[in-house]
């Protein structure tokens, strides 16, 4: 199946028959998400299963009552999806830091496209041209000219 050990294999089968959820699994033994849900199939555990005795999903919610399937095919907890749709939704604020930084041209490692576009407005302000942007922000021109066009628009 894999190039795991022996003894490897058998502590991620343990695991798997203990309830341990595949994100657990792999932070405890560091095996690749995808390797444990091969072992999962393999093993006949299916995903939203907890325990073989005590079936519900990974947050304990009861099954077949909360045991729903989606158009696609796809098995889920009605339970889990209806606490997830209440949860507020809140946008994520860019980091101020980040777009100055960005502008100064030397953005951080990573950028959310919303400070990318931030620093590009900013720099565009400046009247600086395309090709300049792009260099500081650490982005293509094309997407200095998108972010143009939607500022425009």
């Amino acid at each position: 199946m894999s190039g795991l050990g022996s003894e490897m294999r058998q502590q991620v089968e343990e695991l798997l028959h203990a309830g341990h959820s595949d994100r657990s699994i792999h932070q405890a033994t560091g095996v690749s998400r995808t390797t444990i849900a091969r072992y999962r199939t393999r093993l006949g555990l299916p995903s939203w299963q907890t325990t073989a005795d005590s079936p519900a999903c990974r947050h304990g919610h009861p099954f077949p009552e909360n045991l729903a399937r989606s158009t696609e095919g796809w098995i889920f907890c009605r339970e889990c999806r209806r606490i997830r749709g209440r949860a507020q939704y809140e946008p994520v604020v860019p980091d101020a830091a980040a777009i100055d930084r960005a502008a100064a041209g030397e953005p951080p490692e990573r950028l959310t496209p919303r400070e990318r576009h931030a620093a590009i407005h900013q720099l565009d302000a400046w009247d600086l041209p395309a090709s300049v942007i792009a260099a500081r922000v650490r982005c293509s021109q094309r997407t200095v000219h998108r972010a143009r066009s939607k500022q425009a628009a």
